[in-house]
């Protein structure tokens, strides 16, 4: 709850705003009522009065007390129900603008922290929840912060002005209207006991249904191309029918809520207005004061029955408050340090060290990693699926920091070092492409967002994009569709690569960049990259040797540590998974038939290079027993 009204500070002054017409407006319903039992004790004393004539307009015109006192109360009660009217529309105008406001604040607060945190909150939460989150729970909290503050203040106000009215006409009434309140509250007590873990319930069947429908959009043409829209239908159906139980569990809840509400609500009515007719019958009250009390407890179990709508979304509320909490109050994966400074000059050069990884305890990803890149090389990282290739140069921009040891650019350690000086310097073209909805002009500058139409056609030149760009129906002011949909996989890369260009980086990281595109635009686009590279470290995960024999250095990764290192020729001349890959890749297409007259299958050839491999190395420990023998 106090975290929750942690957000009405930004808009404090929209609040006492708000609070402040409402009482105002509180107040002047409350004389409008005391004023409505005064004209009507004023309208009786006229048709009483022996001095007025049979026309019932005579008052107007009447000099008689009667009559000049029923004009005094009319014209008060018109006054003041002016004010009520006045007030009201204004407070609803300011509730308006604290509630955009106050869902403006919050919106940013979660918008900027989702771009704070780091890959592994991401990787831990789906998008559907988090999309959820930052809507259906985000409104629930608004709603309830808004309701709570006024709607509350509203009752107290209303309960506690009319209590005191009525006080003043008759001590017996004003206690009498507070007996349904303790019963009311023990009630709504109880019922929230039980209606919060069913809200719950119905928040996390949401967020299934989000998350189906989010994955079904984004994965729509794997869906078609399998043919699986029936099952995709029946898992959607199936999260729908869990949504729909738990909604249909709640509205039972709130089925017997309601009806028992408004019971305790109307026998507190009845039995008051029973008292009132015994003390009118006694003389003991006046007309006034019989409408006064139906005025008042007309109010005061309206508002009270209100509590039912503050429980409801105080318990979706509570339910959302604790989620989205989740959200604002995570840790950042990649804390900053107080002290770091920005990244000094230099040419680039990136050093691992004792460098450990895990993702989870008892997981690791990366073990005892040793290798230093001078600056300005190219550095070609290879190994099997799995084997934390793609981990390991999201660490240079700080995406994860190392579990174990350190990193160091240019002599620094990655975690001494501003992230806002960090990873302008390094630019990523990652293996799933990303591009926004936005012009291609605007997808190539996005890191760069003041540069000039000829810088952003320089770079797009450079990554072999022109050409395409200058046939698309408007060039670089084309929109692309959502995520770059529009294009095909080769033309998606080469944006991304020329956006990686524009960025003019210090380094450089290449994540199996060229697999979309076809050996000949992979050949263009690598020797376009090589005047860019120059001066410039450069990481390149590569599955292609071709990549790796350009490269200076190249790093053998298999199961989290570096096995081998050096360079093409280095790695050709060891026994090792560089050699096996490079011997099927390079492997001439002059190869002997199998059985059946058919050339070998890649998966066979790679099976026969495993093969004399390991043979070779049989052959090379047999000699060296035979040695020591």
């Amino acid at each position: 709850m106090a975290w929750m009204f942690r957000f009405l500070k930004p808009v404090k002054a929209l609040v006492f705003i708000s609070c402040l017409w409402l009482t105002l407006g509180v107040g002047a319903e409350i004389l409008s009522t005391r004023q409505f039992g005064e004209a009507a004790d004023a309208v009786k004393a006229v048709q009483f009065s022996p001095r007025t004539s049979d026309s019932f307009w005579a008052w107007t015109t009447s000099v008689a007390p009667e009559a000049t006192r029923l004009r005094h109360q009319a014209l008060l009660l018109c006054m003041v129900t002016a004010a009520m009217l006045l007030f009201r529309y204004l407070r609803e105008v300011s509730n308006s603008k604290m509630s955009m406001t106050l869902v403006y604040f919050i919106r940013e607060a979660v918008y900027d922290k989702l771009q704070r945190v780091g890959f592994s909150f991401h990787d831990a939460i789906p998008t559907g929840q988090l999309i959820n989150r930052a809507l259906t729970d985000l409104q629930n909290i608004r709603m309830f912060i808004q309701t709570a503050v006024l709607m509350t203040l509203e009752i107290f106000l209303i309960v506690g002005g009319y209590i005191v009215l009525l006080a003043t006409r008759n001590g017996w009434l004003a206690i009498l209207s507070l007996v349904p309140i303790p019963i009311w509250t023990l009630y709504v007590l109880h019922f929230g006991k039980q209606v919060q873990p069913a809200s719950k319930l119905v928040m996390d069947a949401e967020d299934k249904c989000l998350n189906v429908i989010t994955e079904n959009i984004a994965g729509v043409h794997v869906i078609k191309a399998f043919a699986s829209q029936e099952a995709e239908v029946g898992k959607y159906r199936k999260v729908c029918d869990l949504f729909y139980g738990r909604v249909t569990r709640r509205i039972h809840l709130y089925a017997s809520f309601t009806p028992i509400i408004r019971s305790i609500g109307s026998f507190s009515h009845l039995s008051l207005f029973f008292l009132v007719a015994v003390l009118m019958i006694k003389g003991k009250l006046n007309v006034g004061d019989f409408l006064i009390l139906g005025s008042a407890m007309g109010a005061i179990l309206a508002r009270l029955q209100q509590v039912n709508t503050i429980s409801d979304q105080y318990q979706n509320a509570i339910v959302s408050s604790r989620r989205l909490l989740e959200v604002l109050a995570a840790k950042a994966n990649v804390p900053e340090n107080p002290n770091a400074r920005d990244l000094p000059a230099g040419p680039g050069t990136v050093r691992f060290e004792n460098v450990g990884f895990a993702y989870g305890a008892g997981k690791p990803v990366l073990r005892n990693v040793n290798f230093e890149v001078p600056g300005g090389k190219m550095v070609a990282i290879v190994g099997p699926t799995g084997s934390g290739k793609t981990t390991l140069v999201n660490m240079i921009a700080r995406f994860y920091d190392p579990s174990e040891g350190r990193l160091l650019i240019d002599g620094v350690d990655t975690r001494d070092v501003k992230l806002d000086s960090l990873r302008p310097l390094v630019a990523f073209v990652f293996q799933e492409t990303f591009l926004f909805s936005d012009t291609v002009s605007a997808n190539i500058a996005y890191g760069h967002p003041g540069a000039s139409a000829g810088d952003i056609e320089a770079a797009a030149r450079l990554a072999q994009a022109h050409e395409f760009i200058e046939q698309l129906p408007r060039g670089y002011d084309s929109l692309l569709g959502e995520r770059g949909s529009s294009l095909s996989g080769g033309q998606r890369q080469r944006l991304a690569i020329a956006r990686a260009i524009l960025q003019n980086p210090r380094i450089l990281i290449l994540d199996d960049a060229t697999a979309s595109v076809d050996p000949e635009t992979d050949d263009l686009i690598h020797r376009a990259l090589s005047f860019v590279m120059k001066g410039r470290t450069t990481f390149v995960i590569a599955h292609r040797i071709s990549t790796a024999q350009r490269a200076d250095q190249v790093v053998v990764l298999e199961h989290g540590r570096v096995t081998q290192m050096g360079t093409h020729e280095e790695l050709m001349s060891q026994n090792g998974h560089y050699r096996q890959i490079a011997q099927v890749q390079l492997m001439p297409e002059e190869v002997a038939l199998d059985a059946d007259g058919e050339r070998p299958s890649h998966m066979d050839r790679m099976r026969n290079a495993q093969k004399i491999a390991a043979e070779k190395e049989n052959a090379e420990q047999l000699v060296a027993e035979e040695d020591e023998l």
